[in-house]
């Protein structure tokens, strides 16, 4: 029982990975396909090159919010050909905040300070669905905070540093068999476990240049290493309803002070824009995410004994589990025109090849190739100081049908244990933002 219940344990870690960054944060950047690494702004170019700030003209305070629901519909198939309910995601939308300050200090210095985070949706799906044995519930929160410099050695180079302070929580469940018959879904041999964990504080930062040898032409780079996230939390183990509970002492196990091991990966950008006549901007963007290197999971400092009159072993204090993951890289343009001088409109997309292949996608963590289009305009109003800001994009995942899945049941008794991934998966969704920015100085730059 000890290496099963660990591994399920290990394996609710799992969605927060390569799909974990659904698309990229940024109201602006949203409304042009995230295709804004060298035309980069407003206080949100901590995020994507912080030596953007140079283009923000006087001091600005910016709020924003945004809402992330990606869809996940699964039809499991067993090699039996038994065809189950489909499974789908029924979580809310996600919020995710922005609030930040930028200024410029002369002509060669920019400073800011802000609150940013990926667009990263929340899982929630039946509990006793076909898919139970992968996920039943996700919650998945990171953001980051802190101050960002930018200076202009000479007029056409741009550098520009961001320290930041992040923040990792985690909590995920999904149900295991006990089953010693025959490997198939019984809910009668369900045990269900969950685990959160958060890591308060890690530091971290990321680096941003910005070229422009002409007023016409901007290139953008910046560069976010690898974090590395050491978090604490719980781990439960709950026996209700499965058949053992009557061997038991006990039906739920805790464990109040587990670790958890993550680390993500390094992301390179880079973009080039230009502005072929007055009043327009056109970018195109490559992001590249490194998960092929990215660290296997670990639990760590599990401390859970099985109360029985029967002799269990115990389960062990930690595990290690592999990624699996691929690298990635996204292919962005995107652009904006002044059509007025209170009003400018935007539009831009995206495509991505996936993090996994059919063997290893699931509901955990589904993350096919996919594509984004999205939109937005801003309003300049009292003449100019005031800039709201809208944008929605749409996002789709290509469909896939998993013949030969590695995604099994996870046994408790170390029994037979069914493949669980086969099946039919389709997925969609959508992001929507708005933001208002007011500026104590100069009319806000477009």
């Amino acid at each position: 029982m000890r290496l099963a219940l660990t591994l399920a344990l290990l394996g609710t870690t799992d969605a927060h990975a390569g799909g974990y960054y659904y698309s990229d944060s940024g109201i602006v950047a949203l409304g042009r396909g995230g295709a804004w690494v060298a035309g980069a702004n407003t206080q949100f170019a901590q995020y994507y090159n912080p030596a953007g700030l140079l283009k923000v003209p006087a001091p600005t305070v910016t709020v924003g919010y945004s809402g992330v629901q990606q869809h996940v519909r699964f039809t499991r198939t067993d090699a039996d050909g038994t065809t189950y309910p489909t499974s789908e995601n029924q979580a809310k939308p996600y919020s995710v905040p922005e609030l930040g300050f930028a200024s410029p200090i002369g002509e060669r210095f920019a400073v800011a300070f802000g609150f940013t985070s990926p667009f990263a949706p929340s899982a929630l799906y039946d509990e006793d669905g076909a898919q139970r044995y992968t996920v039943t519930d996700t919650n998945i929160y990171q953001f980051q905070v802190g101050p960002s410099v930018a200076w202009r050695p000479v007029p056409w180079l741009g550098v520009g540093a961001s320290l930041q302070w992040q923040y990792l929580g985690v909590y995920e469940s999904l149900k295991l068999t006990t089953s010693l018959v025959e490997a198939g879904d019984n809910p009668e041999s369900d045990v269900r476990v969950a685990i959160g964990a958060q890591d308060l504080f890690t530091p971290s930062y990321n680096l941003g240049v910005l070229i422009e040898p002409t007023p016409v032409v901007s290139i953008g780079l910046s560069v976010q290493p690898p974090i590395g996230f050491n978090g604490k939390g719980d781990a439960e183990i709950d026996f209700t309803g499965n058949g053992l509970s009557v061997l038991l002492d006990e039906s739920v196990y805790q464990d109040d002070d587990i670790g958890l091991a993550i680390q993500i990966p390094l992301v390179l950008k880079a973009g080039v824009a230009i502005r072929p006549i007055p009043r327009v901007e056109v970018e195109a963007a490559w992001v590249y995410q490194d998960w092929s290197t990215f660290d296997d999971l670990v639990i760590s400092d599990v401390d859970i004994t099985l109360k029985s009159a029967l002799e269990l072993p115990a389960v062990p204090g930690a595990f290690v589990l592999p990624s699996n993951l691929d690298d990635t890289m996204s292919w962005r343009l995107g652009g904006e025109w002044r059509a007025h001088p209170a009003l400018a409109v935007r539009a831009g997309g995206f495509w991505e090849n996936g993090a996994l292949n059919d063997t290893f996608n699931s509901v955990a963590l589904y993350d096919a190739s996919k594509w984004q289009l999205g939109g937005g305009a801003t309003g300049f109003l009292l003449s100019g100081r005031l800039r709201l800001d809208g944008s929605a994009a749409y996002l789709r995942y290509a469909n896939t049908t998993a013949t030969n899945s590695g995604v099994v049941q996870v046994n408790a008794l170390g029994g037979p244990a069914a493949v669980v991934g086969n099946g039919a998966y389709t997925s969609d969704g959508w992001i929507a933002g708005a933001a208002a920015s007011w500026s104590f100085g100069k009319e806000i730059a477009w």
